[in-house]
């Protein structure tokens, strides 16, 4: 038999200013899904709180120019806060209304006042103090930053920085945004924050305030045969100080993403006719576009109907509608995808 005892501190002679009466890491930070997920989205969300560790932690998206890097950062800062609405969704760029709802924008510019306060109260009144006394001092000035503003700003978040040099580059060791995002780094457990950053060369990244605390490392590589479809290799890393490298743990693991399919999720999920009077220049744009005429607006309600109906499979509808959508002399449909919740120069390339 258990007997339960319900007795308050103050019953037993304890102060409870003394305790700590707060809820629990575990309580704050469990896996929390957002409600009406089919099971395959569960299914996907799950997949990514575990790789991501929970999502806290320091990602770097690395690649060449248009290899898809801020694809990447859209995509998941994207399924993240559709998945798990708790999280408080802050970039550094102003996406497209498709993205829908974020908490808002964090970048020097945003922070200016908070940076150039930082700076005051490191000069001081010393007219002639070292540079490390000013580096010591600068430090301090972001500790308080942190346990002030920047707490209540990054706690339980995910923060996606484009050009991640700007904010921790090796040759501005003593700047002051330099300084905050290493303690934003150093934190990242307690804010429960999830850093995605991305960069062309890791090696420009600061190797005090950055590099020591990444997590992942991701390699981008986009299809030579679909000029939409991307694969992500997701690596866990861990920094080598005496070789200033970051090491590769284990087997990558990679993220597919065709960043021109149509997607139900985003916005309201239509694909809508920008040029009712454009002429057909094949067979199967004509049946694609007597559908949508014909009320079927969405991808799935196009797919299944010519999949039992017609006789055009899911490739071919797919591959109509992109080059319907995405054709610069053509640009006849509109729909929602990943492509078109950020402001991206690649599908130019299509």
């Amino acid at each position: 038999m258990v007997v339960q005892i319900n007795t308050s501190m103050n019953d037993i002679g304890l102060d409870p200013a003394m305790y700590d009466n707060t809820h629990g890491y575990d309580d704050e930070t469990d896996i929390r899904f957002a409600e009406g997920l089919s099971e395959n989205e569960r299914k996907h969300a799950t997949l990514l709180y575990r790789l991501f560790n929970e999502l806290w932690g320091v990602c770097i998206i690395k690649g060449d120019p248009g290899s898809g890097k801020d694809l990447l950062g859209n995509y998941l800062s994207y399924n993240i806060k559709r998945y798990f609405p708790h999280k408080r969704i802050l970039r550094d760029e102003k996406p497209r209304l498709l993205f829908g709802k974020y908490d808002g924008l964090f970048n020097d510019k945003i922070l200016h006042e908070d940076l150039e306060r930082m700076k005051s109260l490191a000069r001081g009144d010393e007219a002639r103090q070292t540079l490390k006394e000013y580096d010591n001092k600068l430090e301090k000035a972001v500790n308080i930053w942190m346990s002030e503003t920047g707490e209540v700003l990054l706690k339980n978040s995910v923060l996606y920085l484009t050009e991640y040099k700007r904010y921790c580059y090796n040759r501005e060791p003593h700047n002051p945004m330099n300084k905050t995002m290493g303690a934003v780094h150093e934190g990242k457990r307690h804010l429960d924050c999830l850093v995605l950053g991305t960069v062309q060369l890791p090696k420009e990244l600061d190797k005090f305030t950055c590099l020591p605390w990444v997590d992942w490392q991701v390699t981008c590589t986009r299809s030579m045969n679909n000029p939409t479809r991307f694969v992500y290799l997701v690596h866990k890393v861990k920094y080598d100080r005496r070789l200033d490298v970051l090491d590769i743990l284990g087997r990558p693991y990679p993220i597919p993403i065709d960043a021109a399919k149509p997607r139900s999720f985003i916005g309201d999920g239509k694909i809508r006719l920008r040029k009712p009077k454009y002429l057909p220049e094949t067979e199967e744009e004509r049946i694609i576009l007597d559908v949508i005429k014909a009320g079927y607006d969405t991808y799935d309600s196009i797919v299944e109907l010519l999949y039992d109906e017609g006789d055009m499979d899911e490739d071919e509808v797919l591959m109509t509608l992109k080059d319907l959508s995405f054709r610069k002399r053509k640009r006849v449909l509109d729909y929602p995808c990943y492509w078109r919740i950020y402001n991206s120069k690649s599908p130019l390339q299509i």
